[in-house]
């Protein structure tokens, strides 16, 4: 591990991941696979030089729609922070740590949310042929996600959401590797009305086959195995993915992920369909900047009352870019249409778009200054109306 001094545009890049986070929900990984933490994103794997740094902040803004309805109440609000983070590489072990605590009083309407997240990973090599790979994020927060499958967009309410992934992977030869991966997700309401349609549980079984063409592409063939069991709705289901792709690194920095199969789903009362599914993640790291962009295509559990399937194309962009050796920036956009049938009520199409906006001002090694916009916007779904919000904020961080 390198004593030297830590560069001031590192510095800032890095506080800047750790502040975008503070404030943004963290993003899930489509597929089977997640992100690596923000420091090995940004190529940075060897910070911070003490791998335990920790983050707080207090922010004071403005909601011009906190309660999330069509016809919108403003409220100003003021937001405390903290975040830990751990870092170790070490061989043969790899252990990431991201935890994320936040409190929001708003001023205008009857609303406090209490939000926490917790992101872990471990990279453990047994030998040279076999090696685990271990990702737990884990949840408790009050509004809506907008980049991943939880529940219902258009509501505040407190839930639960866990997404764990665990794989082992063995080189039978120098080119032909297999991954054998189990994914747990749960989702958990406090509020009975919305638990009775999303509390559910889903398990995802995965064999994957990977053979390396060139020193730069491999090969995928991959298959998986879903059930989704509910709590209390008779929506559960099961399904079937056979899918190929391809990994590829473009250049040094820019590497390619592409997954296209077909799916088989088996609904509880329903009976059977199928549907193509698509899956991609291009990713990009330069000095500065980091680049990550997902898409997909294919079934997901629906998160409107009475629907019984759901078909979503998803995609989101996000990017954290070093303007100067002080000043950072983070831009996320996230977008996703629904197509829902079945059931007796809420069936048809529905668009969700996200945009969220950050700045960050590195004063000194302890304290930052950051702006914060975010832009949401939700269709309607039948006789449920969409919204609008916009949310802006500002505050100051201090480094421990």
């Amino acid at each position: 591990m390198s004593n030297s001094p830590v560069p001031k545009r590192v510095n800032s890049l890095a506080l800047a991941l750790l502040f975008a986070a503070s404030f943004i929900p963290p993003f899930q990984a489509i597929g089977q696979e997640t992100s690596a933490s923000p420091f090995e994103e940004a190529g940075l794997g060897w910070l911070p030089t003490i791998p335990i740094q920790i983050t707080a902040g207090v922010d004071m803004g403005y909601d011009d729609n906190a309660t999330l309805t069509p016809s919108g109440e403003g409220s100003s609000f003021v937001g405390e922070n903290v975040t830990l983070s751990y870092n170790r590489h070490t061989v043969p072990t790899q252990f990431y740590f991201l935890g994320i605590g936040r409190f929001d009083q708003y001023f205008n309407v009857n609303r406090n949310d209490v939000n926490g997240n917790v992101t872990m990973s471990l990279t453990h090599n047994f030998s040279t042929r076999l090696s685990f790979y271990a990702s737990v994020f884990a949840a408790y927060q009050s509004q809506p996600n907008f980049r991943a499958n939880v529940g219902p967009e258009n509501v505040i309410s407190d839930h639960f959401y866990t997404n764990d992934i665990f794989s082992l992977t063995y080189h039978w030869f120098p080119r032909f590797s297999m991954i054998t991966s189990y994914t747990f997700n749960r989702v958990k309401y406090a509020q009975v009305s919305i638990g009775d349609s999303q509390d559910r549980v889903e398990n995802t079984l995965s064999e994957k086959f990977q053979f390396s063409l060139t020193h730069r592409t491999n090969l995928i063939g991959e298959y998986r195995f879903e059930p989704i069991n509910y709590d209390t709705a008779p929506t559960d289901s099961t399904t079937h993915f056979i899918l190929g792709g391809i990994d590829h690194n473009l250049t040094e920095h820019l590497i390619v992920h592409a997954r296209a199969g077909e799916s088989f789903r088996s609904l509880e009362n329903e009976g059977s369909t199928a549907s193509p599914y698509l899956e991609s993640v291009v990713d990009y790291v330069g000095s500065n900047h980091v680049l990550s962009w997902t898409s997909s295509y294919g079934f997901e559990s629906p998160t409107a009352t009475g629907v019984t399937t759901t078909k979503t194309w998803r995609t989101g962009l996000n990017l954290t870019y070093g303007l100067t050796s002080r000043l950072s920036s983070t831009t996320g956009v996230y977008y996703h249409h629904d197509e829902n049938t079945g059931g007796t009520s809420s069936t048809g199409t529905q668009d969700s778009f996200n945009l969220t906006a950050g700045l960050l001002y590195t004063i000194n090694k302890h304290f930052s200054l950051g702006l914060n916009y975010s832009h949401t916007t939700l269709g309607s779904l039948g006789s449920t109306p969409g919204y609008t919000e916009n949310r802006y904020s500002g505050g100051v961080t201090y480094t421990y």
